[in-house]
């Protein structure tokens, strides 16, 4: 993989926010900085078949070459301002498909956006363009609510949210790049949910642990502390917390306001039934913190793909996808 970043623009200043975290991006890990706008081709305005109204190809043109003029100067600017190698792209077809496509072709190290603004950019986390590029591209995503755009540039403080499986750390190396480039620290986070109904506050007192949570959780916290010293042998500061809890969103919302990072890091799961992970977690943390977040989707593991067999045996019975 090379040291690209790209930044996908849409002329909106919240969009255009994201570029001083690309550039210091390139500052840190060298490479290129890609530059994207995308335009959605006008569409038919019908309510019934055939259309009533055609797009004016005349206006469509119009509003192509400004769009190409309005990222042209911008790439100038940028250039002028950093003194960084800049690429600019500017590409027609679906926003989120051409994103991912761009990313891929120019082996993007990491993809750098913001979570809404005008041109396509919904003003919510599902159903957006972000959303779209999250779950279908293969290249780490940096993204930022309006909030977030206004942290430093330069984290020092990581915090990466596993949850014990295969999939969730498939964000390592790049939360490892992330912390060499940046002299970063690195904090491990794991809520456990409790294997026996009950009040975790109270079984978990040295006097009494009926149900062996105690026991679960020193488990727990010697696989985190394994993958901890695993980092810590490529160079990196690395402290590693286990915690019982019956609500782990509200319990990782809680961390993150009480810990504060710069930086959170997940691993989402995608589609489908896995894709649960990132409506309960990742919509959350952007829409409750402040903090950039990256995301990174999983390669076809063979725990993706079971998930995957899972789903197409649930939709070969008649029954529906959890989604």
């Amino acid at each position: 993989m090379s040291n690209n970043i790209l930044v996908p623009l849409d002329g909106s200043s919240l969009a255009d926010a994201a570029v001083p975290h690309a550039m210091e991006l390139v500052r840190r890990m060298g490479g290129t900085l890609h530059v994207v706008r995308v335009h959605a081709p006008m569409a038919p305005v019908t309510v019934e078949a055939p259309p009533l109204v055609f797009p004016d190809a005349r206006i469509e043109a119009e509003v192509v070459m400004t769009k190409r003029a309005w990222l042209d100067a911008r790439v100038k600017e940028i250039r002028g301002d950093s003194g960084l190698t800049v690429h600019s792209e500017f590409r027609i077809g679906q926003p989120g498909e051409e994103i991912v496509a761009a990313a891929a072709e120019c082996d993007a190290k990491v993809i750098v956006c913001t979570t809404h603004g005008t041109g396509g950019w919904a003003p919510h986390w599902f159903g957006s363009v972000t959303d779209y590029v999250i779950r279908h591209t293969l290249k780490p995503v940096l993204a930022m609510s309006a909030a977030a755009t206004e942290r430093t540039t330069k984290p020092s403080t990581m915090l990466v949210l596993l949850d014990g499986s295969e999939m969730s750390e498939a964000i390592l190396p790049d939360i490892t790049s992330f912390a060499k480039a940046f002299g970063a620290r690195i904090e491990l986070f794991r809520v456990v949910v409790p294997p026996w109904v009950g009040d975790s506050e109270v079984v978990l007192a040295r006097e009494i642990d009926r149900f062996g949570i105690d026991a679960f959780a020193e488990e727990a916290k010697h696989e985190l502390d394994a993958v901890a010293e695993h980092l810590r042998g490529k160079g990196l500061s690395v402290t590693s917390t286990v915690e019982v809890h019956n609500g782990p969103i509200r319990r990782i919302l809680e961390h993150i306001e009480a810990s504060n990072p710069d930086l959170v890091a997940l691993a989402t799961h995608g589609r489908g039934i896995a894709r649960l992970l990132v409506g309960s977690v990742a919509d959350k943390v952007l829409r409750a913190g402040s903090r950039p977040m990256l995301c990174v989707r999983p390669q076809r593991t063979a725990a993706v793909e079971a998930i995957r067999r899972f789903e197409a045996s649930m939709a070969g019975a008649g029954q529906a996808t959890v989604v």
